[in-house]
């Protein structure tokens, strides 16, 4: 059985082409773009791991991080983000210090995701 992952993207292009990569490393994703939908499929079924884009308007990704390192600790995540206005390295930097396991500059390769999902943390 394959890993459940979720791809958290407010831009459509961006998770599906993340969510078509994961596939073809043989992953099984779901895609969703933003918390509300990230909590509704965490609620209904077991997720692995999250790929969580850091910039978002509605709920951004260090909040949404928060929130999964409060009610599902176990769940990997990756952190990814092209930085906004200031670069991603200081989002990223915070993702890390607020619990993810992963953090990658965008745009991502499929490899390196991949290995970002597998590795141990």
């Amino acid at each position: 059985m394959s890993k459940l992952i979720c791809v958290v993207d407010d831009d459509e292009l961006v998770r599906a082409k993340i969510a078509h990569d994961l596939r073809a490393q043989g992953f099984d994703t779901v895609e969703v773009q933003d918390s509300r939908d990230l909590k509704r499929v965490m609620n209904d079924r077991p997720v692995d791991a999250v790929v969580v884009d850091l910039v978002m308007p509605e709920k951004d990704g260090v909040e949404v991080i928060s929130d999964i390192r409060r009610d599902w600790p176990k769940v990997r995540i990756v952190a990814i983000s092209g930085g906004g206005r200031i670069g991603p390295e200081l989002y990223l930097q915070i993702a890390r210090q607020m619990g993810a396991d992963a953090c990658l500059v965008k745009p991502v390769s499929a490899e390196d995701l991949a290995a970002a999902l597998v590795d141990a943390p």
